[in-house]
């Protein structure tokens, strides 16, 4: 059985829960979940600032993953694809498109 979490069945009054296998993927969601929660609560961060960091971070991958299709795929220029990590979606997601300019013209001149 894959790693994850048993849990056996058990009863509540009349009611049967049958044996449950929770994926290791889930707990891992769940656990990410809740660090970001209590991240954005012990520095008093509102939801709508992370939420707005989270589509700036997706609307950034997005550009970086076209920009490296069309340098890398189209003009077979290697030299100035971008790796999507943590740190490009983290740049991406504080300062959005700008961000990706400035990183595409670091790259340009780290050449």
């Amino acid at each position: 059985m894959p790693p994850g979490l048993d849990i056996p069945e058990f009863t509540i009054g009349n009611i049967t829960i049958p044996s449950i296998h929770i994926g290791l993927g889930v707990l891992i969601i769940a656990a990410i979940i809740l660090l970001v929660f209590l991240i954005l609560k012990l520095f008093h961060i509102g939801i709508s600032i992370f939420v707005k960091f989270l589509i700036n971070s997706l609307i950034g991958a997005a550009l970086l993953y076209l920009s490296n299709l069309v340098v890398g795929g189209v003009f077979h220029y290697d030299a100035l694809t971008l790796p999507i990590n943590w740190l490009t979606a983290s740049v991406t997601g504080v300062f959005g498109v700008p961000g990706v300019i400035v990183l595409l013209i670091i790259r340009f001149f780290s050449i």
